[in-house]
Formats: C-alpha cells, sequence, structure tokens
C-alpha cells in the first residue's frame, strides 16, 4: 500500500509540476515564436510589483483526494473506515487545491512605459530576475498579433 501511495504522489507531483507559469519576457510559445510582431521604443516611467494569479487545474484537488482517500483507507474497517476515507479525501482535496493555486501563481511586475510618441502604455508580465529593469532606462514593447505584449531592453 505504501508504494502504491509513492507512486501516486509522484504522478500528481510531476502533473502538477509542469503547469507552473514561467513565461517571463525572454519566453516564447509556438504560437508566437517566429510571428512579425509590433516593436515600439520608450523609456520605463514606473515599475511596481504585482502578483500574477495564475489559473489553477482540477489536478490538484483530484490528486489530493485521491491521496487522501488511499492514505484514509488503512485505517479500522466497515463504516468506520468509509468515514474516515471520505475525511480525509476531503482534506487532501483541499489541500491538493492550495497546493495547485500556488504553483500556477508568479511574482510579476507592471511596467509603465512613455512610448516615443508621448502614449503611455503599461505591460505586466513574470518578474525576471535575469532581465531586470529600472525607472528611466530605455526599453521595447513587443506586442503579438493577439496584443499580448511584453517589456524587453
Amino acid at each position: 500500500m505504501k508504494r502504491i501511495v509513492a507512486i501516486a504522489l509522484i504522478i500528481s507531483t510531476s502533473l502538477m509540476g509542469g503547469c507552473a507559469n514561467g513565461m517571463s519576457s525572454r519566453d516564447y510559445n509556438e504560437a508566437t515564436a517566429g510571428k512579425k510582431m509590433k516593436v515600439e521604443l520608450g523609456v520605463i516611467e514606473s515599475i511596481r510589483d504585482v502578483k500574477i494569479n495564475g489559473k489553477p487545474s482540477p489536478l490538484g484537488g483530484m490528486a489530493g483526494g485521491a491521496l487522501g482517500a488511499i492514505a484514509g483507507s488503512n485505517g479500522g474497517g466497515g463504516l468506520g473506515q468509509l468515514a474516515v476515507m471520505v475525511v480525509v479525501g476531503a482534506v487532501g482535496a483541499a489541500v491538493g487545491s492550495i497546493a495547485d493555486k500556488k504553483l500556477h501563481d508568479a511574482e510579476g511586475i507592471e511596467i509603465t512605459v512613455k512610448l516615443a510618441d508621448n502614449d503611455f502604455q503599461a505591460v505586466t508580465q513574470v518578474k525576471d530576475s535575469n532581465e531586470p529593469f529600472v525607472k528611466g532606462e530605455k526599453v521595447r514593447v513587443i506586442t503579438d498579433q493577439t496584443g499580448s505584449s511584453r517589456v524587453s531592453h
């Protein structure tokens, strides 16, 4: 039984880990790679730290509930065992949902740029410690065909 729980835990952790949000100004997906994009030059007017709330999947709750039910199946027998499985499964589902939500959240920054034509544009993106931004710095605002923008040096 311990082996089943360990295998289930490894599989669920792998599935949830693959869903984490890692899109920074240097990351592109298949839909935008190799596509022509609009580039505007500007100067950073302000920077503010934000939290990007990701969209959690149901996998965390399902995995937590399943693991909780499996763990609860080891106690007692009959209706008592069923009750323990239901309660521990519900707690596992709640914990799994919270963990999944945390995996999908990211630290971000909101960068307000004064463009060359004196318009302002604010872009929110995942914070990338390899590409720090400072107020007054010259940057590029890159916008794809869907309207998604990113700020880059």
